[in-house]
């Protein structure tokens, strides 16, 4: 269900936001803050699209409410992981359910790949319905969320959104094509062999 106001988060924070704290921003930090509780309830506000480019998506509850959006015929579901998680046990577990995820329903698409220039896709950030845009430093993952020092804000504003999925559908689209040329298999060699001259007529 939709966010009506941000002010809907306040309950995962544990010391309450100042008077004249803006409306249009909540920052969280962990491991003080509620910092799962309150990504919990942003990616199943989403009604329409959640665009996601994440690092370090190690948190299986978390998984469970995309995949959750995932099936749903009503969300458009973009999502851009960095290839190099498939290094970690847990993470490769996650990345190997892609077949899973049902990718190959209209509206959804996931990308898992490297940066433009080869290096880490590092980004920790989240637009949900073009109006609100997740982002700061927390991984989804235990350690991230409720360990280390972290923050999380939440800002609703669709300038701001709209500037960021610019960003993202571009760094989707160059994994995409990544993933595409990974794919290219060579022919078999009976379609690439030079074909038998025919003989002339005796």
């Amino acid at each position: 269900m939709a966010l009506q106001s941000l002010q809907q988060l306040d309950q995962y924070k544990v010391t309450p936001f100042a008077p004249g704290y803006p409306v249009a921003a909540r920052s969280f930090y962990s491991p003080v803050d509620n910092v799962h509780g309150a990504l919990t309830d942003l990616l199943q506000s989403a009604t329409k699209s959640l665009v996601i480019a994440m690092f370090g998506y190690d948190d299986d509850q978390l998984n469970q409410v995309i995949r959750a959006q995932l099936e749903s015929v009503n969300v458009y579901v973009q999502m851009s992981l960095d290839q190099s998680q498939a290094g970690g046990v847990h993470e490769r577990n996650i990345l190997a359910s892609l077949s899973k995820w049902e990718n190959s329903k209209v509206g959804n698409s996931i990308a898992i790949g490297k940066s433009e220039k080869g290096a880490i896709m590092h980004l920790k950030l989240v637009i949900v319905d073009g109006l609100d845009v997740i982002t700061g430093s927390t991984n989804w993952s235990t350690s991230g969320e409720s360990q280390q020092d972290n923050q999380l804000t939440v800002i609703r504003d669709p300038l701001v959104a709209a500037e960021a999925r610019a960003r993202l559908d571009i760094i989707h689209d160059n994994m995409l094509k990544q993933m595409a040329a990974t794919r290219q298999v060579t022919p078999p060699a009976s379609q690439t062999a030079t074909p038998t001259p025919a003989s002339s007529p005796g």
